[in-house]
């Protein structure tokens, strides 16, 4: 049950303009007969009168007073200050007085037994008073305090019996007084006197100290009791109130064994005011609501605190804040501490009057938009409201925060909560605004008070929070309190505006360059082209690349093409297996490019005010808000680039599930990571070990394969593994393993032949072997592994040049004596071969002289080991070539390369590189080759030491051998 079910407002509370007149009493009103009906009527009032100890206190001392005549009079200074609910003691007092005889009124306040049977009661609001004219009735006029007090005692007659007296130059004596007092009990009640007296000359302040003097004595000794009221707190009236206090001290002072407190500490609020602002605002609060939002929220605070101490104040889970939410419903306390203390405390708002009228427009508004929230908090204010600016901005004369309810509560807090109206953005912004009004140092919220000030039962706990860091990152007036415990809004535009202001001076071209540098960054690992102008600019590769493209229309273009110089004309990619790219849309491109801007602009700011006084405070902001800016720069950068192209126009979206988790954003570059897992879980990719189905690829692939010029049988395994690459209908090919299963299976079916490098031949029985003249078959030996180059032939398996590799030569048995045997033939040298792992290096050495060994490392620890597993070889010579390239930890980026320089050249590439690698981001490029050259011949018997480096190496290390033709002629 939320407050729309769990209470009634009061009529006036919900209709009407909420007229101050419904909330400010005034006492001369309801003597003069002027009143509005709340205040006027006294049914109405004792309805909206909650009876607090203390106003029930006094209403029982004063009139138990005046039904005991033999006990003589009294005085009562009320000494509050303005707001501290004197008037309404005044009323309720004087609306008892007039109807003492009626047993059922204001029975709450005062029972009806012991009541004075009647009573004459004098009620004067001297504020209301001029000089030298007091006040008027009908015909008569009244120049004076004494006189209109005669007045309202004995008429026309009592008044008339002062003659020159009624004067404010002048005053009676204590006879006079006496003798215009009427027979039974007398009360009088004098409001606001300090105000009149600064309108006397030093002579009629004096007299008018003089006359109260008599008045107390007279009172003193008559069945009478006088109360004034005195607001101490009202710096205007400073002088004015010492002089009362200093005559009304005697006579007050016997009052305090009646009350058991001093006199001048009366507040007929005390700690009541919950009570009192319910009671006047509701006709009805049903008490079921009330314990069920108290239960909520008690539950709700429990949690929390178990799950993440600190978040909110630790007292928020006790059982007396419970109570208090009860007492204090529909509100949420902390929002009646912060009316109460806070605004309270700010000499515009008058206490008790400037909480009601608050309280009754938040009440409206919320009524109004119909949300039946559990507790009503600092968040639920409606800051647009023309009701709540009168309230709290025009009135407080702090019209200058219209600019950040504009701006921020309005604007950045709406945008951040997608246009929801009440959403958690605008409620932090709210809730903070209203702690910030008094504008003093220690005005605002931490995030602990701020979760208490907003939180609502469905949320889990951090939202509050989590909102706040966002809005600190997008508001232009808000500020760290003093001592940095939490946060404030100011009038000043804060360093956020500063930043929005200085983006227009940051060319677009500067912040596209720095999305292009972060994006390119972020998807490094493939081979990768990073914004080609045309098609042309992206060579053909067997290798797999990735293309970065500002645009769609690019990006189709370069996948499609390998040459869109003539736009009518364009020349077809081959390779479209072995391409894809990455592109974005334009709108999401310009929200990362303003992102740019602004991370710039906040570097070019950090400059500026980098040092001296002046500039702390903007360093002081910056350094809360840089991180900020930096990840919300990288998400729009990277999650900008979600739109994937293939060569056939194909377009996918990476959808949120391939994206890097937000908190994740900063860590090292996952681009690559995340785009692989995208189109490995889509099918767009062939997996490591996947083959095509052998049908297929007979069928489909293998006859568009360009064959050997001499032979159109026969086609490399080179031109196969290109075929594969343009073939249409295909997967996208990360790299030879899937032709090379491929190949491998269809040899196991018995659909093709191959023969490597080293003259053998194999099928699906096994391979054949040896030296024309020798050639013999090995049962059951199968094809594992082979390269990709023109070395290894492939061929059908029913084909003419198939029988030719896979023919046997029949063995001749030694001959008779005499006899001649059989001629060996030279088989012809075979070309060189390169092998790329530790397996087929060192199946290839004993066989082969060496000409070439390239050792790579993809990190400084490996590189800084090249020297010394290179030293037992003893090359001819030795060539170092070192890159490296990304983003800088803080700011910028390098790109570092040194190509075939000498291992020890003087500029210690090595070093140099390790550098810049150790102050980039996680993720950057590091690679260094060490070439070892053994000239055209080759180094043969070698075997040992590469046995000995396959074990030394790094495990990481890329090592790629180049041989020579076979040792002997022998393969």
């Amino acid at each position: 049950m939320g407050v729309l079910k769990g209470c009634k407002p009061r009529s006036e509370v919900l209709k009407g303009d909420l007229e101050d007149a419904i909330f400010a009493a005034d006492f001369g009103d309801l003597v003069a007969g002027n009143a509005p009906k709340v205040y006027g009527n006294a049914k109405t009032f004792f309805q909206n009168t909650y009876p607090t100890s203390q106003l029930c206190k006094v209403c029982e001392i004063v009139f138990d007073r005046l039904a005991k005549p033999k006990e003589g009079g009294a005085t009562v200074r009320l000494s509050t200050g303005f707001g501290g609910g004197k008037t309404h003691t005044l009323m309720a007092l004087w609306h008892l007085a007039k109807h003492i005889a009626d047993a059922s009124m204001g029975t709450e306040l005062l029972p009806a037994a012991g009541r004075p049977g009647s009573l004459t009661v004098v009620g004067v609001d001297a504020g209301k008073a001029g000089v030298p004219n007091f006040a008027k009735h009908g015909n008569t006029k009244v120049h004076s305090l004494h006189g209109e007090i005669f007045y309202q005692l004995g008429g026309a007659k009592a008044l008339k019996s002062l003659g020159s007296a009624d004067d404010p130059e002048k005053s009676p004596g204590d006879a006079d007084i006496k003798a215009v007092f009427p027979k039974g009990p007398v009360l009088v009640l004098l409001d606001e006197l300090v105000i009149y007296m600064g309108k006397l000359s030093e002579r009629g302040q004096g007299n008018l100290m003089g006359f109260l003097n008599s008045l107390t004595s007279v009172v003193s000794k008559e069945n009478a009791v006088l109360i004034v009221t005195d607001p101490a707190r009202q710096v205007a009236y400073a002088s004015q109130s010492a002089q009362l206090a200093a005559t009304l001290k005697d006579a007050a002072g016997k009052l305090d064994d009646m009350f058991d407190r001093k006199v001048s500490d009366f507040d007929p609020i005390g700690d009541e005011a919950p009570r009192v602002i319910v009671r006047r605002l509701f006709e009805q609060v049903k008490e079921p609501a009330a314990e069920a939002a108290s239960a909520a929220y008690h539950q709700l605070y429990t949690r929390v605190l178990e799950e993440q101490p600190g978040l909110l104040p630790a007292s928020a889970a006790n059982a007396d804040y419970a109570k208090r939410i009860v007492e204090c419903y529909p509100f949420h306390p902390r929002l009646l501490d912060t009316a109460q203390n806070r605004l309270g405390a700010m000499d515009d708002f008058q206490k008790s009057r400037g909480v009601l009228r608050l309280f009754a427009r938040i009440l409206r508004d919320v009524w109004e938009a119909k949300e039946d929230i559990a507790l009503i908090t600092g968040g639920d204010i409606n800051w647009s409201s023309p009701r709540i600016q009168a309230d709290l901005l025009q009135r407080l004369n702090r019209n200058r925060f219209k600019a950040a309810v504009s701006a921020d509560v309005d604007s950045h807090a709406g945008e951040l909560d997608g246009g929801a109206e009440r959403g958690v953005h605008r409620r932090a912004a709210s809730a903070l605004l209203l702690e910030s009004i008094p504008l003093q140092s220690n005005a605002g919220l931490e995030p602990s008070d701020l979760a208490l000030a907003m939180l609502r039962p469905e949320d889990a706990g951090p939202e509050p929070s989590e909102a706040l860091d966002r809005l600190l990152g997008v508001c232009w007036h808000t500020y760290p309190m003093a001592g940095g415990r939490g946060y404030q809004f100011r009038y000043e535009p804060n360093v956020i505006k500063q930043l929005e202001e200085h983006m227009s001076q940051v060319p677009r071209e500067d912040a596209a360059s720095r999305v292009r540098a972060e994006v390119q960054s972020y998807f490094s690992g493939f081979k990768l082209a990073s914004w080609p102008d045309s098609a042309k600019d992206v060579p053909e590769s067997i290798s797999l690349q990735l293309v970065l493209c500002e645009d769609e229309a690019k990006a189709k273009s370069v996948c499609a093409n390998a040459d869109d110089t003539d736009p009518g004309a364009p020349m077809p990619r081959r390779f479209q297996n072995a391409i894809l790219a990455v592109t974005a849309t334009q709108s999401t491109l310009n929200e990362a490019i303003t992102q740019a801007q602004r991370l710039i602009a906040g570097d070019r700011l950090e400059k500026e005010h980098g040092k001296g006084e002046s500039g702390k405070l903007v360093r002081e902001q910056l350094k809360n808000i840089k991180p900020e800016l930096i990840k919300q720069f990288r998400l729009r950068a990277c999650r900008a680039f979600d739109r994937v192209l293939f060569a056939g126009g194909v377009v996918h979206r990476l959808d949120e599930q391939y994206q890097v988790p937000d908190e994740q954003i900063l860590q090292r570059p996952q681009g690559q990571a995340c785009l692989r897992k995208f189109l490995d879980a889509n099918d767009l990719i062939y997996q490591p070990g996947e083959a095509l189905d052998t049908n297929r690829f007979v069928k489909n692939v293998l006859p568009g394969t360009t064959p050997l010029a001499d032979n159109p049988d026969a086609y490399t395994a080179k031109a196969v593994y290109e075929r594969f690459l343009s073939a249409p209908d295909l997967r996208l090919v990360p790299d030879g393993g899937v032709v090379r299963q491929t190949i491998i299976r269809a040899v196991e079916k018995g659909k093709l032949a191959v023969r490597t490098a080293d003259g053998q031949a194999y099928d699906k029985d096994g391979c054949v072997r040896g030296q024309p003249g020798s050639r013999q078959r090995v049962a059951g030996e199968t094809l594992t592994s082979f390269a990709l180059d023109e070395s290894v032939l492939v061929t059908l398996a029913d084909s003419n040049t198939a029988k030719e590799w896979l023919k046997e030569d029949e063995i001749k048995k030694p001959g008779k004596k005499g006899e001649t045997t059989p001629t060996v033939i030279t088989p012809p040298e075979l070309p060189q071969i390169t092998a790329t792992s530790w397996e087929t290096i060192l199946e290839h050495a004993p066989k082969r002289p060496l000409r070439e060994l390239k050792l790579t490392a993809i990190k400084p620890s490996d590189a800084t080991m090249l020297a010394n597993l290179a030293q037992p070889f003893g090359a001819d010579s030795l060539n170092l070539s070192v890159a490296v390239g990304g983003q800088f930890k803080k700011a910028g980026s390098a790109n570092f390369a040194a190509n075939d320089v000498d291992l020890n050249h003087p500029t210690k590439p090595l070093h140099m590189a390790q550098t810049l690698f150790n102050a980039m981001q996680d993720g950057s490029m590091y690679e260094a080759t060490l070439a070892l050259d053994f000239g055209a011949e080759g180094r043969k018997d070698v075997i040992d030491r590469l046995k000995q480096l396959s074990e030394d190496a790094p495990e990481e290390l890329r090592p790629e051998a180049t041989f020579g033709k076979p040792i002997g002629g022998t393969s």
